[in-house]
């Protein structure tokens, strides 16, 4: 009698058991989105500025009209992160509304993991998977999140897209292609880089092709000529696309066509930045996974893997050098790691297959550990710096450098012996039949160490600037708001080139609407103006009719005192005056050319433009170089006092001067100077020729770079016989 069994059949997964398998990943996205919550509720207050200003503006300007602007003038689309910010900014309190952008950006930062478990899932088993998706969400860029800055929702969605490129390729349903395409297009619409979502997923479906068995196949019938040919297409295609690209991006042009050096120096600094920040292993690993190991058995979701990798790599890599290249010509040369951040979850997918397989060819890893070797040396460490914005990677070494006074040749030593154990690690499985399974859980949790290690260097690094940033403004930061009651106030100052104290200012309180400078040095976001004066009573042109004003120390609006509040400037204090507009909007005195230490350059000017009972009297100036303790270099002085007429520029000037004084200033000398008044309404021009410039009489005791010319003070005196009747009183 024969007998049969019947086959067990899987019992159908219910909610709990999914629930209960998600568990591990919810676990990891929770307890990490704990710590960056409590990395933001320590963030005092924005600091990246105009950046952070500028997309504050944006974000309430759409909140309370749906429109974004910047300063009142409609502004262009800038990023769907304004967006999804602005309804954070319907909130009442400003404190509570930064409290709650903070939060969400840990959260959308945070939520990476899930994309990347993902991505993860469709080469790897779970635990590597929970591993890739657990270091994805710690690497030093991730304190981004408590800035207001795009990134928090770039790196969550470019990892969104990632993920739709992978299931295109291996299920090209027209569902996954139209998800992916669309959701690639939508890229650069949330930030810059993301643009070249839509040229990875081109290039990985190319790379999918050509790996494919087909093209294999094809492949190896070619003759050399073929070869030479395909390179000689790719060539010209490559003059083609950058020509097309250079015709439709000036930046593209100007980096490609003039700084091609840079474009490969400066991103290779990026990718050395990167390459310590994710703790050197995972970017050999990830880049020698790009070659096939021996006796591999490979799959389609490993080639497609593979083309998305290189795509990235390529993708971002080139995005990155060429805005680091173009950068260079018009601000500064700097790291721009920030830029390429976008592969590290498909490095550490690379990681993670590594460490469930532990097999790697030997070539792959001498090829990736050459290209980190000479990116690690090639890179700048920065580690003179307590902060680093764009270049989060180098934050543990800043760190180390802080609290343990690492130096930047032990640190390159210190990198070196890591890539040297990486490498080891790497090769162990080819020399050791059976790796101990703990060994790779011990790397795996080590890079995980590694990374959250950086990721709090950098945040620790960002808050403390930002309390500094507060000590400079110091609380209640909202004090124009308390007074106003939100009433338009327009904002006065000069020598403005260091504009951080009146961001924090407008940032923290939305009634300052314009920002304006009696000197040209006001800077945006948004537009600003340098107002004319009339010369018979400083009225100011181009009033906006705003019932309240913050003037700086110099400036004095005809109105009433409402407020003052101090802050540093320059590291003094000052105090800024909001006053109630008295109109038509005039000025009473301003002096314009003196920066917020005091110091002046070539010149400086002081202007008054009426007086209590239009009364005369005199002004005494004051130059001195008490501060200066360095080299002598003697300063001929020229002070002229005249009546004040308005020039071709518009602005005030001295006519035919009254007086004229000429004086020699030298180091360590105070020199005062008082002069009769012509009347009520005059102007004093002070000249110095030549300057000095501290770092270059000594620079071994200061950095400051700025042609100075002296401490100069006005003040204006009753006349001297009232001065007389006073004191007999």
């Amino acid at each position: 009698m024969a007998v049969t069994t019947a086959r067990a059949v899987p019992a159908e997964r219910t909610f709990a058991d999914r629930i209960l398998a998600a568990a591990p990943l919810l676990s990891v996205f929770f307890w990490l989105c704990i710590v960056y919550a409590v990395e933001a509720w320590a963030h005092a207050t924005p600091w990246v500025f105009s950046d952070e200003l500028e997309l504050t503006q944006l974000a309430r300007s759409i909140a309370a009209t749906g429109h974004p602007a910047r300063r009142g003038m409609p502004y262009g689309f800038h990023t769907l992160w304004t967006y999804l910010t602005a309804p954070a900014w319907r909130i009442h309190d400003v404190q509570h509304a930064y409290d709650t952008i903070k939060y969400l950006g840990a959260v959308v930062m945070t939520a990476t993991v899930f994309p990347v478990y993902g991505i993860a899932r469709m080469v790897v088993g779970r635990w590597p998977a929970l591993f890739a998706a657990a270091a994805s969400a710690s690497i030093p860029a991730i304190a981004y999140s408590s800035i207001i800055v795009e990134e928090p929702l770039a790196y969550f969605y470019s990892t969104v897209c990632l993920f739709l490129i992978m299931r295109a390729l291996l299920r090209p349903t027209r569902t996954w292609i139209a998800l992916a395409i669309v959701a690639c297009a939508v890229g650069g619409l949330v930030r810059g880089e993301l643009g070249m979502l839509p040229v990875i997923l081109l290039l990985a479906a190319i790379f999918l092709l050509w790996r494919s068995a087909r093209v294999t196949r094809w492949r190896a019938q070619w003759t050399v000529a073929d070869w030479v040919g395909l390179a000689v297409v790719l060539v010209t295609a490559a003059i083609i696309l950058s020509a097309f690209i250079g015709h439709h991006s000036y930046e593209w042009l100007i980096a490609t066509g003039f700084y091609k050096g840079r474009i490969f120096d400066l991103g290779l600094r990026a990718a050395g930045a990167l390459t310590i920040g994710l703790g050197v292993l995972p970017v050999v690993a990830g880049l020698a996974l790009l070659w096939r190991a021996p006796a591999e058995n490979t799959t389609q979701a490993l080639r497609a893997f593979r083309s998305v990798l290189l795509a990235a790599v390529i993708g971002f890599g080139v995005y990155t050098g060429v805005k680091a290249a173009w950068v260079s010509t018009v601000f500064g040369t700097y790291t721009y790691e920030r830029n390429l951040i976008y592969v590290a979850p498909l490095l550490f997918v690379g990681t993670a297959l590594w460490l469930e397989r532990r097999r790697v060819h030997p070539v792959a890893v001498a090829i990736a550990a050459a290209f980190v070797l000479y990116v690690l040396l090639r890179t700048p460490y920065e580690m003179g710096q307590d902060i680093s914005y764009n270049t989060p990677g180098v934050s543990i070494l800043q760190q180390a450098n802080r609290y343990f006074g690492l130096a930047p040749t032990e640190a390159k030593i210190g990198l070196l012996a890591l890539l040297a154990v990486s490498v080891a690690l790497l090769l162990t499985p080819q020399l050791v039949r059976r790796a101990v399974v703990g060994l790779a859980i011990a790397v795996g949790i080590g890079v995980i160490a590694w990374n959250l290690t950086g990721e709090l260097a950098f945040a620790s690094a960002s808050n403390r600037t930002s309390d500094l940033f507060m000590t400079n403004i110091r609380r209640p930061t909202t004090w124009v708001d308390d007074h106003t009651g939100g009433a338009a106030t327009l904002y006065i100052g000069q020598q403005m080139k260091d504009q951080n104290s009146e961001w924090l200012l407008e940032f923290w309180n939305r009634s300052i609407r314009a920002v304006w400078s009696l000197d040209g040095t006001a800077q945006g976001p948004g537009p600003v103006l340098t107002p004319d004066p009339r010369a018979s009573d400083g009225a100011l042109n181009h009033s906006p009719g705003y019932p309240y004003v913050v003037e700086e120390k110099g400036i004095d609006i005809v109105g009433t005192v409402v407020a003052t509040h101090l802050h540093k400037a320059g590291g003094h204090l000052e105090a800024w005056r909001l006053l109630r507009i008295k109109p038509p909007l005039r000025l009473r005195t301003s002096v314009t050319g003196v920066y917020t230490d005091g110091w002046t350059g070539a010149s400086s000017a002081y202007t008054r433009y009426s007086t209590e009972h239009n009364r005369t009297g005199r002004i005494r100036i004051i130059l001195s170089r008490k501060g200066w303790g360095g080299p002598d270099k003697p300063g001929h002085v020229t002070v002229a006092l005249g009546p004040i007429v308005i020039g071709d520029d518009n602005q005030p000037h001295v006519g035919t001067p009254a007086v004229v004084r000429r004086i020699t200033i030298h180091s360590k000398q105070q020199v005062t100077v008082v002069l009769k008044a012509p009347g009520p309404r005059f102007r004093v021009e002070v000249n110095i020729d030549p300057t000095f410039v501290p770092q270059q009489l000594a620079p071994a005791s200061t950095s400051d770079n700025r042609q100075l010319g002296a401490v100069v003070t006005y003040e204006f005196l009753p006349p001297r016989k009232a001065a007389h009747k006073r004191l007999k009183r």
